[in-house]
């Protein structure tokens, strides 16, 4: 590969191949589910530690059994292949449990954020007719009323002190681990303690591997940025799982993975769960993630790789208790979720070099429809603001916005992704899938990204901006401008409206949303009280991520030569 003549086309030339090894270049693909990946890679490893729980060790030999447990117990109530069950859960071992045994049964996971409204939840288990809802207790009373006249036959809900031994639970506030109020949960409810004991002497039929099928469904506004379901399949998540193992990266058995991210996204449930446990690594779940306490469990858990949003990082390295810390543990510092600003890249680099750690910042690049990464950088394989490489088996090129012509080294275009981590598509949404997903004159299928950048005659990316609208929050939340103003149009005394990211001064990056909004005549001179029922109107029907932080009503919106909304002209006012 080194000695290649490059003929200036990514697609055609690979030059990032010559990062890996010949082994590693022929790899295959692991052909099985999700489960069976996971079982295969730790099979002779059952007494290594895969899950840190508040510091309760669970075995791999304990996960193993737990997922058997929860596999009869689904039977038992009656689910089976094919069927879509709504898992709003956060980071804790049952969710795990759940995740693989549905994956044993070829149950699809739905993973849907807590914080997800009413409505929105209402919207989820009817797109898909679930008949089963397992959800983390705080979620409960939400759950109950989205489910009213739907299809959900049974609630599973998990408590999360449950696999906290009885002895931590006495030093463990509620309110640290989890925001919680008294939660009542009926009778006609299961517990997580009495849905297993449904599975006690039941049998079950294990659902066989099936190529390219759905596994696990999660959600994203797309590019577009109207709510979607991505499907994901067992090639997605395994291929994933792969390409990190062969990344030529010191990934080894009992490692620390201090996990930060929540299932109900790709990056937290195909990199935060499933490559880490396939790799033997030890995940440390942190169900509710606290960026004030990023120092505290870098310190405690003295994790090997971290996967977190660059404004984690800003927390660690601005905490005082870092300043004497050792970090020679730490072998990858994984920053995903954003761009990162290239004074702080030289910021968290100083800082990791004074503090020991081997490597520098391990940016990447992805999104939700390629089951998260799709470039990353590794050990000292990285360029100044750089996002990295491709993965060994993705390959991403740059073409023309809006066609399949692609562009050479060094010139701008939008970025393009071909892979087995591409999504199967969004569920009940071809139109919207066709959108992305195109084929090419070289008869491959690409996965359009809407973002802008360029690649190197190495093979590195850099991203340079975004076609499509959308506000990445400090925390790496994506936001999409048309689901608020979707919901504030729905206001009657609203004219026309136009939602915008603002600085978040709060933090070294990321932006939030900030509503501006045109009302029709009659409701003039009432801005005080519309403003209130606004803000009500977002909470019923946004998650909380979502919620506009200011609003201003004006006169009129600014419009581009061809009468749209010009949305760029408000963001720059708004940013002054």
């Amino acid at each position: 590969m080194q000695n290649k003549k490059l003929t200036g086309y990514p697609s055609i030339d690979k030059p990032w191949l010559k990062y890996y090894s010949e082994e590693a270049i022929e790899a295959s693909i692991p052909q099985c589910t999700a489960y069976d990946y996971l079982w295969e890679s730790n099979k002779n490893n059952l007494e290594n530690v895969a899950l840190n729980y508040f510091d309760r060790l669970i075995s791999f030999k304990e996960l193993f059994d737990s997922i058997e447990k929860c596999t009869k117990a689904l039977s038992a109530i009656g689910l089976k292949s094919g069927d879509i069950i709504i898992m709003t859960t956060v980071t804790v071992p049952e969710t795990i449990y759940a995740f693989y045994a549905c994956n044993r049964l070829g149950i699809i996971s739905n993973m849907v954020d807590p914080r997800t409204s009413i409505e929105g939840i209402r919207n989820y288990i009817n797109e898909v007719g679930a008949r089963c809802v397992i959800t983390i207790d705080i979620a409960y009373s939400k759950i109950e009323k989205a489910s009213k006249d739907t299809c959900v036959e049974k609630i599973i809900v998990i408590d999360p002190l449950d696999s906290i031994s009885q002895i931590k639970r006495v030093g463990i506030k509620l309110i640290s681990l989890i925001k919680r109020s008294a939660v009542h949960i009926p009778d006609t409810c299961d517990k997580w303690r009495k849905f297993l004991a449904h599975g006690e002497n039941t049998s079950y039929f294990l659902e066989p591997y099936k190529e390219n099928t759905c596994c696990v469904i999660v959600h994203t506004g797309g590019t577009t940025g109207t709510p979607k379901s991505v499907m994901l399949s067992n090639e997605n998540l395994n291929t994933m799982a792969l390409q990190y193992r062969l990344l030529g990266a010191e990934f080894n058995n009992n490692q620390n993975f201090l996990n930060i991210m929540p299932p109900f996204i790709a990056y937290g449930v195909v990199c935060g769960i499933h490559m880490p446990l396939v790799l033997g690594l030890t995940d440390v779940l942190v169900p509710q993630f606290n960026s004030d306490e990023f120092a505290d469990l870098v310190i405690k858990y003295k994790p090997a790789h971290i996967l977190g949003v660059p404004t984690h990082f800003e927390k660690m390295i601005q905490s005082p208790k870092m300043h004497c810390a050792d970090l020679s543990f730490l072998e990858s510092a994984g920053a995903g979720g954003d761009s990162v600003s290239a004074k702080f890249e030289q910021d968290i680099n100083a800082f990791l070099h004074e503090h020991n750690s081997k490597y520098e910042i391990t940016k990447g690049y992805g999104m939700t429809e390629i089951s998260s990464a799709a470039v990353t950088c590794h050990g000292t394989i990285n360029k100044f603001q750089s996002v990295g490489i491709p993965h060994l088996k993705t390959v991403v090129s740059i073409f023309k916005p809006g066609s399949d012509e692609e562009q050479k080294y060094g010139k701008n275009g939008e970025i393009c992704m071909t892979a087995p981590t591409v999504m199967l598509g969004y569920y009940n949404q071809p139109e919207e899938t066709s959108k992305v997903l195109r084929k090419h004159s070289d008869g491959n299928w690409w996965l359009h990204s809407g973002d802008i950048g360029y690649m190197d005659e190495d093979g590195f990316l850099f991203i340079d901006g975004r076609i499509k609208r959308m506000i990445v929050r400090y925390d790496g939340f994506k936001v999409f401008p048309s689901m608020i103003e979707n919901a504030i149009s729905s206001h009657p005394a609203v004219e026309q409206c136009c939602v915008v990211g603002i600085d978040d001064v709060a933090h070294i990056q990321g932006k939030l949303p900030s509503a501006y909004v045109v009302l029709k005549g009659e409701y003039h001179g009432n801005e005080n009280k519309t403003k209130q029922e606004l803000d009500k109107l977002c909470k019923k029907n946004l998650p909380k991520y979502a919620h506009p932080i200011a609003w201003h009503f004006v006169d009129n919106l600014p419009v581009t030569p061809i009468g749209k909304i010009d949305y760029r002209t408000l963001e720059m006012k708004a940013n002054v």
